[in-house]
């Protein structure tokens, strides 16, 4: 019988935890009940939800006072005989720590999430703008400098002259 002993705190599918909801309808006076099947908070450290002293044991099906619960075992279960270990080394290679996935720190995830979003953008957009101004208005203007600066030369040209 797989049987798992939990390390952290978990929301296990636990058979028999249930949130049941209660109406009255206001027009005919009549109650209107629904259940519904909820994942249970197991807290090791907390003294009201340990099944043994000192520790939550859990396992798929009913073996002394163990939770029977529900679903695949986390990576935070420990597996307490050879059924539990075969199922939780069969798992295992799709574990993944979303903090361990990537080798960088918190700030350089960040980096890495913007520049993916700025990617995304560019590519929606069909690219980077152009940077480079109008060459055209760049020549309108070099040619009316130097027409300005042909009719200074001129009016200083007539000014020496005069002295």
């Amino acid at each position: 019988m797989a049987r798992w002993k939990l390390k952290d705190k978990h929301y296990l599918n636990v058979k028999d935890t249930e949130w049941e909801y209660k109406e009255i309808d206001q027009a005919t006076g009549r109650q209107a009940r629904k259940v519904y099947n909820v994942p249970r908070y197991l807290d090791p450290e907390s003294p009201g939800d340990c099944n043994y002293p000192g520790e939550i044991i859990v396992s798929h099906e009913a073996h002394g006072r163990d939770y029977v619960f529900e679903g695949p075992p986390t990576p935070d279960m420990e597996p307490l005989d050879e059924e539990a270990k075969m199922i939780t080394e069969s798992l295992r290679s799709g574990w993944k720590h979303p903090m361990h996935e990537f080798d960088m720190n918190y700030s350089q995830s960040m980096l890495s999430n913007f520049e993916k979003q700025l990617a995304d953008v560019i590519a929606r957009q069909g690219g980077v703008p152009k940077a480079q101004p109008d060459i055209s208005k760049i020549e309108a203007q070099i040619a009316e400098l130097i027409a300005k600066n042909a009719e200074l030369e001129e009016k200083l040209a007539k000014g020496i002259r005069r002295v």
